[in-house]
C-alpha cells in the first residue's frame, strides 16, 4: 500500500458518521461519531440487536467530498465484533445516490481488542473508478450473544478526488 494516504475519517474535515443504533440511544457517550473522533477511549456501542435483523447492524460514514478509499483501520472491543461485513459505497451526487456493494474492499475481522487493517484490492493505477462521497458497513452477526457491537476506532485512508 502507498504510504502517500491520508486520514479522510476525520471530523475536522467534515466528516460525519450515523448508524443503526445506540446503546440506551446516548449518542454523547456511545455514538457513531465516537468512532471517528480520535480518542481511543471513547467507543461506538450499537443497541442489543433484534433476533433475525438482516442487516444486524451497520456503520455509514459520510465524506462529503468525493474520495478513494483504499483502507480501513478498525477496532473493535474483543467479543463485541462485528462479523459477515459488507461495505457499500454511494458515489456521484450524495443526495440521490443509491449504495453500490464495493468489490474491491473485503472486511474479515477477528475477534480481537487489536487494530485490524483491510486494504482494497482495487488497483493502483486505476483513475477511472473508485470514487465515492460516502461508505457503510453492514454486519451481519456479532461475537456476543446478544449481538451488540462496539467500535473503539475506525479510520479510512486513502486519497482525496475531484
Amino acid at each position: 500500500m502507498s504510504t502517500d494516504l491520508v486520514r479522510l475519517s476525520c471530523i475536522s474535515t467534515g466528516t460525519t458518521a450515523r448508524a443503526s443504533s445506540t446503546w440506551k440511544h446516548d449518542t454523547r457517550k456511545f455514538g457513531p461519531l465516537n468512532a471517528i473522533n480520535n480518542n481511543t477511549e471513547d467507543a461506538w456501542k450499537s443497541a442489543q440487536s433484534e433476533e433475525g435483523s438482516d442487516p444486524l447492524a451497520y456503520f455509514e460514514i459520510d465524506f462529503h467530498r468525493p474520495v478513494r478509499v483504499k483502507e480501513l483501520r478498525i477496532q473493535f472491543q474483543g467479543g463485541f465484533v462485528g462479523m459477515d461485513c459488507i461495505v457499500y459505497q454511494k458515489c456521484g451526487n450524495e443526495n440521490n445516490a443509491d449504495w453500490e456493494e464495493c468489490e474491491d474492499l473485503f472486511l474479515d475481522p477477528i475477534d480481537s481488542n487489536e487494530v485490524q487493517t483491510f486494504a482494497s484490492e482495487e488497483e493502483e493505477d486505476d483513475n477511472a473508478g473508485g470514487k465515492c462521497n460516502a461508505i457503510r458497513i453492514e454486519f451481519g452477526r456479532s461475537t456476543d450473544f446478544y449481538g451488540r457491537i462496539v467500535i473503539y476506532s475506525l479510520e479510512v485512508w486513502g486519497r482525496e478526488s475531484s
